[in-house]
Formats: C-alpha cells, sequence, structure tokens
C-alpha cells in the first residue's frame, strides 16, 4: 500500500506533521507475531507501506529505529527482507 493511499484511508493522516504521522503508525500494532512457538525475527507490518515508486517509505527507518530495528544505512535488502516475511507469515495456505 503506498503511504498516499493509506492517507486517503486514513481521515486526516495526511494532514498531519511527519512526526505525528510517525507517532500514529507507531500506536498501531507494530508487529507481525509468528505463527510458530519458534523465535522468529520480529517484522514491522509497516514496511508494507511504500513510497508510490512501491520502494521503501523513508517513515519506515524511523519507525524500525523506534521499535529497536536498526537498519544498515543500505537499508534496501533489509527491507525486502521483511517485507518477504511478512508476505510468508500472512500467506494463505
Amino acid at each position: 500500500m503506498t503511504f498516499a493511499d493509506l492517507c486517503a484511508q486514513v481521515k486526516g493522516l495526511g494532514a498531519l506533521r511527519e512526526v505525528d504521522q510517525v507517532e500514529v503508525l507507531r500506536r498501531v500494532k507494530p508487529t507481525a507475531r509468528p505463527r510458530s512457538a519458534k523465535p522468529q525475527r520480529p517484522a514491522l507490518l509497516t514496511a508494507l507501506i511504500t513510497t508510490d515508486a512501491g520502494t521503501m517509505h523513508p517513515i519506515y527507518r524511523q519507525l524500525a529505529d523506534h521499535a529497536g530495528h536498526h537498519l544498515p544505512p543500505q537499508t534496501h535488502s533489509a527491507w525486502t527482507d521483511t517485507v518477504t516475511i511478512l508476505h510468508s507469515r500472512y500467506r494463505n495456505p
């Protein structure tokens, strides 16, 4: 989902300052919980919010940092790994 699509669905989100947008998104259920008992890497659901070009939205870095998932400077592979994890966790059998 693009950030623009999210703003269209969540009334008032687009009118907020970026710091307030981050706070709103931070309060959303922050991680996808694994279905199995075996420990898995936490995956932030906000990774599924993209730019219009389908790339990682800059707000994701702020949310990841806040959740303690400090991303390396080159985040593309870390972000795509998270998106892959989320898709596999929520994929219907």
